[in-house]
């Protein structure tokens, strides 16, 4: 305890903000995390274990965060320390750690009563603003650069099942094969969020406010939709008609950026690939075993194998 006291200790010094302000502390597998108050607003100072998160990536992440808020997208805009960084690295003898420090996010986390096509529509409209400035966006450090798509996707494709899936992993290795095989276009391929869901952002007047870049990506702009979609049947009450969703969301979205349709049509693809992963990362896991999975990763698991076979998209 004393140990990370001192860390943050450290960490807050470098943001110019002190220990007396602490507001609150909050602790998690691989990050500290504490609020401060600093003159009318709160803040907060992230402190990340490099063994878990190197320092390049969290550096790359907030930039990309910085340039979205800079660029008028309502984001938990990262702070620059007295230094002039955005990110920070603590060294001690033993191990290394980032800090970073992020404003408060506006606006209030989305309610049960929120899911509707309204809400849909901002989500479409907001995702298609982000995604319009990303066209913009360049990153000129290799070191600090996000990752692509491929990334993930590779490190699933390593993932060793038993027999019993073999299926699963052949149809996975080909949805791989056919993604790559697509036309990487200026207008249609740039950093994404790659985990937009309504646990990532606030409702902020009459649009949102986003948060988690954790899995922001080089993709291309449809695989940000289909993760939208794929996230908003992830309920019990859910509707598995993914429509209801991207019908309001694509109308909102058009007022912001323009897709031609047939990057439209490969919805169902990264949608299947967001599936499979989920699917594979969790049978892993557990070593098929369902039962010992938490109540949600039951409920997921329930007949998924099925489903994915049968709902697979033609290639």
């Amino acid at each position: 305890m004393e140990r990370r006291r001192e860390l943050m200790a450290a960490a807050v010094n470098r943001f110019g903000l002190l220990e007396r302000d602490r507001l609150q502390t909050h602790f998690s597998e691989h990050s500290l995390v504490c609020s401060y108050r600093k003159g009318a607003e709160t803040v907060y100072v992230r402190l990340t274990d490099e063994s878990h998160k190197p320092y390049a990536k969290i550096a790359g992440e907030v930039q990309w965060v910085e340039f979205l808020g800079r660029n008028g997208v309502c984001v938990a805009r990262p702070h620059y320390s007295a230094a002039g960084n955005l990110a920070e690295r603590i060294r001690t003898e033993d191990h290394d750690y980032t800090a970073v420090c992020y404003e408060e996010a506006k606006g209030r986390p989305v309610g049960e009563n929120d899911a509707n096509e309204s809400l849909y529509g901002q989500m479409g409209q907001f995702m298609g603003r982000m995604h319009d400035i990303a066209k913009r966006y360049i990153h000129l450090d290799p070191v600090t650069r996000r990752p692509d798509w491929s990334d993930e996707a590779e490190k699933v494709r390593r993932i060793d099942l038993p027999p019993s899936e073999k299926e699963i992993t052949l149809r996975y290795q080909a949805l791989l094969h056919y993604i790559s095989e697509l036309p990487i276009a200026e207008d249609a391929y740039g950093l994404i969020h790659a985990d937009f869901h309504f646990g990532n952002f606030f409702v902020h007047e009459d649009s949102l406010c986003l948060i988690d870049f954790d899995a922001s990506r080089y993709s291309w702009f449809v695989d940000d939709i289909a993760v939208a979609a794929f996230f908003s049947g992830l309920t019990e009450e859910a509707d598995s008609d993914p429509d209801r969703f991207l019908i309001p969301f694509l109308e909102g979205y058009r007022l912001e950026h323009h897709l031609e349709e047939k990057w439209l049509r490969e919805i169902p693809y990264f949608m299947k690939l967001r599936e499979m992963g989920r699917y594979i990362k969790l049978f892993h896991a557990c070593g098929g075993a369902f039962d010992k999975l938490h109540p949600w990763g039951q409920w997921y698991m329930k007949g998924r194998k099925e489903k994915i076979l049968r709902s697979f998209p033609a290639i």
